[in-house]
């Protein structure tokens, strides 16, 4: 995969150190966390890599953490094919849901900044779980405290303006056509990326919850600025790294 680095299993007191930093193993001991980091697979990711994507790869076989930097998940969410994205920062940690029987199906996970991350196998995992009582508190505590803000928000009003929802729409809809778009080889023999029958706006529009007429400014937006050009029923996307800046943009 371009743009990833693999480390290994490097030195365990470097590696030590970088995993104190993950919020769900702050309470375990120095040596816990070197023996943790000597199973880990460690690896960088560039900016804007796909660092898993289960539609090629499958699922992942292990939780990962982000060691430093930051990646955005994005997934399905509902029968409507709408997208759900939620970002983890540095300390946090994505994959776990598969040891409690919940598949990763529909997962792309993109680094948002120059990352570093340690991969523990699922049944290693699963195991410190059932040994560390700190780690699966620390974890049931990560989880209450989700559960609780998604209560939160709807409970709350919707966003306060089209305009704000335009913004955030176009975002999603800027990662939404990255995901559905596939390499593909271009006319000069080049490789392009191609949605070759792009949904329409209504289908784009229900999926990342926002409105029609946001999905047609933005793809029109795309177009104008010749990032991508329309090429019928499909969607060719000449500049992807300017795309995939759009889509991260803070």
């Amino acid at each position: 995969m371009a743009g990833v680095a693999r480390d290994g299993r490097g030195a365990a007191t470097t590696a030590a150190r970088s995993l104190a930093g993950v919020r769900i193993f702050a309470g375990l001991a120095p040596r816990e966390l070197a023996l943790l980091a000597a199973e880990c697979d460690w690896r960088t990711v560039a900016r804007d890599e796909i660092v898993i994507s289960t539609a090629q790869s499958g699922e992942p076989d292990g939780v990962m953490f982000v060691v430093d930097g930051a990646v955005r998940l994005a997934r399905a969410a509902g029968p409507a094919g709408r997208i759900a994205y939620k970002d983890i920062g540095a300390g946090g940690q994505f994959g776990e849901m598969s040891v409690f029987g919940l598949a990763e199906a529909d997962l792309t996970v993109i680094a948002r900044d120059d990352s570093r991350i340690a991969t523990l196998r699922l049944d290693r995992f699963a195991e410190l779980l059932a040994r560390e009582e700190s780690v699966s508190r620390a974890l049931l505590c990560q989880y209450a405290r989700l559960l609780r803000g998604q209560e939160s928000a709807g409970s709350s009003s919707a966003l306060d303006s089209e305009a704000a929802l335009d913004g955030t729409g176009a975002q999603r809809l800027y990662m939404e056509l990255l995901a559905l778009a596939e390499p593909h080889a271009g006319k000069d023999g080049g490789e392009i990326l191609l949605i070759a029958r792009l949904p329409r706006h209504r289908v784009l529009a229900d999926r990342i919850s926002t409105t029609e007429e946001a999905v047609a400014r933005a793809i029109a937006g795309l177009v104008r600025s010749g990032v991508a050009e329309r090429d019928y029923p499909g969607l060719v996307i000449k500049d992807e790294a300017a795309l995939r800046g759009l889509a991260a943009a803070r």
